[in-house]
């Protein structure tokens, strides 16, 4: 389907995990923790809306010391968090379905949304085909053979990179400066 937007809600998710079988709760499954979320409106692909918080999870709270290494978060951050439902609130407020496409780099953002929502039961208000994975899009519209790393596209592309990779909004950020270089060189959805 190739939906033409007015605007993009670009975001990246930081969640939970644990680098070994050894020491993971029983029926662990990763939450969110923090979320960082920029608002890009066309035609002149201006930034209108950044938007972080911490999230705190609900069902393992004790984040990993794998975690806490990966993400830079740190307990108290997400102690001192927002529930899952406000922070989805605040997205919901800016997304428009149909009109706002979603932009994530890779699957993992949608999988673990749609995934916390159902085991909290509560609504999510997306709809999943305004999701755009845009590791997949880039692979595909620059011709690789496989997807790369936020990272390496960044670099690739020559884009001066905003602060920090695994920082949830700096991450959106430059998933939005990525966005708007395919864009310019006249990606549109497959």
């Amino acid at each position: 389907m190739n939906a033409v937007y007015q605007n993009y809600l670009v975001f990246d998710f930081e969640f939970t995990t644990h680098d070994t079988i050894y020491g993971r709760p029983r029926g662990f499954f990763q939450e969110v923790i923090e979320v960082g979320a920029v608002l890009v409106l066309l035609p002149g692909f201006q930034t209108e809306w950044r938007y972080q918080t911490f999230v705190k999870p609900r069902i393992f709270p004790k984040l990993s010391e794998a975690c806490k290494n990966i993400t830079m978060i740190q307990q108290e951050d997400v102690n001192g968090g927002i529930p899952l439902a406000d922070m989805l609130d605040k997205l919901a407020a800016v997304y428009k379905p149909g009109e706002t496409g979603l932009v994530a780099w890779g699957e993992a953002d949608r999988e673990v949304i749609a995934d916390n929502c159902a085991k909290y039961k509560i609504p999510c208000p997306f709809q999943w085909s305004d999701y755009i994975d845009l590791a997949v899009e880039y692979k595909k519209f620059y011709k690789h053979e496989r997807r790369l790393s936020l990272k390496h596209a960044i670099d690739e592309r020559g884009i001066e990179r905003k602060g920090f990779y695994h920082l949830a909004l700096d991450d959106a950020e430059n998933t939005a400066l990525l966005l708007g270089r395919m864009l310019s060189e006249g990606w549109t959805r497959s």
